[in-house]
């Protein structure tokens, strides 16, 4: 019997209205129990619907969903709950940790929905935690702990209750390359030795090495199934891998993904990601600012984003500035592709302008020309995204730029947000250039 099993399923965000999204169109698809699949697309493809709706979390329009052989839309609101908690486990991107409360809080949490005493849900945890080879961290918070280190507490709060299923939605999206592989290490693992079901939304080509069956899907739809052997050589992190079949996904991936991070956060998962779903069509120009503010607006649970129509109207603006930023940018990216190190003064010098915009204070000559020098860098690629953030942190006297550390964030926030569209589509052709 298959584990998973979808039977003409629709689904519509904001149905009948101006914005209306046919996000999966008649999608039917089986995964067998045991299995390791993957959905592989752009952004905006309808991947990550196709999870929530396997989750329960969202109901399609049409269709049936089967999970062991009964329809999920049938299920009573106290079968859904016990479906969620011990039915399927989710790994998020953005870790979705509790910052106030500490690792082994974090991973014990899903078992105190079932009752389970507090002794046995701490030996539970530190076990899953001792296997993940972080059990030393348990009495850490969150913000103590590294991208890889957040990403493995992940993993254990989605095995907390043992669930057969494990939906993992872009679980390698904020990490980097050697963290990435151990992740795919661990899903690999806990699917041949556990024999867990493995279900995987990513863009990374790279990703799939393990999968043995990828769904790729287009514009809402499941365009073809492949079934492979698993690739038992590790392969490196390469954008050029990524766009393998979808040439333009990294600028609207990144660059949704950056935005709505940036602007949402400390709201839930589920709202980010459907912010990122109307990101990325706003960036690929399939709808104009007018519905893109409309559907920010629109409550939740009638296809939209929820916003105050204040929020609505300011994002929809940065979003503007941004698609504006976003062309120059794509503008200092081709003329680097022709000289790999022509100068960048004055373009350099108005993307500084634009990302200190709301910054009040004045730069002394000294931290300009340093914002200056690492946003150069950053363009070609030269430092990470962390290490940018690192230095406009770091003391003048140390050779930073001298920032408070929220101002930092904000600004690195801001850098990234227009890089994720032209800087990571140029990214591999500067590296050959260069």
């Amino acid at each position: 019997m298959a584990a998973i099993k979808l039977e003409n399923v629709d689904f519509y965000y904001d149905r009948g209205q101006p914005a209306e999204v046919h996000a999966l169109k008649d999608v039917n698809l089986s995964i067998e129990t045991g299995d390791y699949t993957s959905f592989f697309g752009p952004s905006g493809c309808g991947k990550s619907t196709m999870l929530y709706v396997i989750a329960g979390v969202e109901r399609p329009d049409t269709g049936k969903i089967f999970v062991n052989g009964r329809d999920l839309m049938e299920f009573s609101q106290k079968e859904l709950a016990i479906y969620r908690q011990i039915g399927i486990g989710i790994i998020f991107q953005n870790f979705n940790l509790i910052p106030s409360i500490k690792i082994v809080e974090n991973v014990t949490l899903p078992m105190a929905f079932l009752g389970i005493s507090l002794e046995k849900r701490k030996e539970r945890a530190m076990e899953i935690l001792g296997r993940l080879g972080i059990a030393d961290l348990a009495e850490r918070y969150p913000y103590e702990l590294s991208g890889g280190q957040q990403q493995r507490v992940g993993i254990a709060r989605a095995l907390a209750n043992d669930p057969p299923i494990i939906l993992a939605d872009e679980p390698i999206g904020n990490l980097d390359s050697a963290n990435a592989q151990n992740v795919l290490d661990l899903l690999k693992e806990f699917n041949e030795k556990d024999g867990k079901t493995i279900i995987m939304v990513t863009h990374e080509a790279w990703s799939l090495r393990d999968v043995r069956r990828i769904f790729y899907m287009k514009d809402g739809a499941v365009i073809k199934t492949e079934v492979k052997k698993p690739d038992t050589q590790k392969k490196p992190v390469t954008e050029s891998r990524a766009r393998t079949l979808f040439p333009d996904l990294p600028t609207l991936e990144m660059k949704a993904k950056a935005m709505a991070g940036l602007i949402l956060r400390g709201y839930s998962q589920l709202e980010i990601k459907r912010l990122e779903y109307f990101l990325a069509h706003r960036f690929a120009g399939k709808i104009d600012k007018e519905v893109f503010q409309m559907v920010l607006d629109r409550p939740y649970n009638q296809g939209g984003v929820g916003l105050w129509r204040q929020k609505a109207e300011k994002i929809a603006d940065q979003v503007e500035e941004i698609i504006s930023e976003e062309g120059a940018l794509a503008a200092i990216y081709k003329k680097l592709e022709k000289e790999p190190t022509a100068p960048l003064m004055s373009e350099v010098e108005n993307i500084r302008k634009w990302i200190l915009e709301d910054f009040r204070s004045k730069l002394s000559p000294l931290q300009a020309e340093r914002l200056n020098e690492i946003i150069a860098e950053r363009i070609r690629h030269i430092i990470t995204p962390d290490n940018f953030r690192r230095i406009l942190d770091l003391g003048k006297e140390k050779g930073g730029v001298g920032f408070k550390t929220r101002t930092s964030f904000q600004i690195a926030d801001r850098m990234e947000a227009i890089l994720g569209g032209g800087g990571a589509e140029s990214a591999s052709s500067l590296a050959a250039a260069g």
